[in-house]
């Protein structure tokens, strides 16, 4: 489906985009990484839109086709209630869990300047750093050849580092934490952050963060963090950088396809 289509097929399923997992459609568009479906090219009446593990489903179920969800394996959908019969059709495993959305309301704790100072947007010369610290980061130890998962929703090191939605705490040769609009909407910027467990408990994720939300409200976007209920830290961080809860949600992992 074209980027016309597209806009066509979102204008009756998402005519107002919500804080959370509904930015993902304009990111999309702004990234090119990842894709839609849906089943007419306008007043679609079932829509799919994923980028990396992240997955929206909207409408009504009948309509969408389980050979769009299949060739996706593993990941997480955010889906009304309705939609569960045709996931268990498609895969093999379910696993629910509650996940909360913050909007930014308030300002955020106040850092030392000089952490600040130690922040700026990453760019493609960073590639390098931002590898080495995929290797040093706890998320990613196990498999350090693999992509960040900060990354998953453009597409890898190269393209985070060149979107112009990253920042990073920078400590002589080490980068030591990252922001970055994990999904840029069209109204929102969902924020995620990871920092090298060697530099836990300084404040340069909440500095990283902070560059993150001015940067996405000089746009015009509003700040918006998700964090499963027993994420403790990340819901932490939240208050810290000034989020408050708007809403629960449940969101589905799924296991791998079904054979057909």
């Amino acid at each position: 489906m074209t980027a016309a289509t597209a806009h066509l097929s979102f204008i009756n399923l998402l005519p107002f985009e919500e804080p959370g997992t509904e930015a993902i459609a304009a990111h999309v568009e702004r990234s090119g990484h990842g894709g839609w479906w849906a089943d007419r090219p306008d007043s679609a009446r079932a829509l799919l839109v994923y980028s990396g593990p992240e997955r929206l489903l909207r409408g009504d179920p009948r309509y969408l086709d389980p050979a769009a969800l299949a060739p996706l394996g593993r990941g997480q959908f955010t889906a009304p209630e309705r939609f569960l019969p045709l996931l268990g059709r498609t895969f093999t495993h379910i696993t629910p869990w509650v996940r909360t959305v913050y909007v930014q309301h308030t300002a955020p704790r106040p850092v030392s300047p000089h952490l600040a100072d130690w922040v700026r947007p990453l760019v493609s010369s960073d590639v390098p750093r931002f590898e080495r610290f995929t290797a040093r980061t706890g998320a990613s130890a196990s498999a350090p050849e693999l992509p960040h998962w900060l990354t998953w929703t453009w597409g890898g090191h190269a393209e985070l580092a060149a979107s112009g939605f990253a920042w990073g705490a920078f400590l002589g040769p080490y980068l030591a934490a990252v922001a970055c609009g994990y999904l840029v909407g069209r109204r929102h910027m969902d924020i995620a952050v990871a920092t090298d467990p060697a530099f836990r408990r300084l404040d340069l994720a909440l500095a990283c963060v902070t560059a993150a939300a001015d940067a996405a409200r000089g746009a015009g976007l509003t700040p918006t963090w998700a964090a499963s209920r027993v994420n403790l830290a990340s819901r932490a961080l939240a208050a810290a950088a000034g989020f408050r809860p708007v809403r629960d949600e449940v969101v589905y992992w799924t296991g791998p396809a079904r054979a057909r």
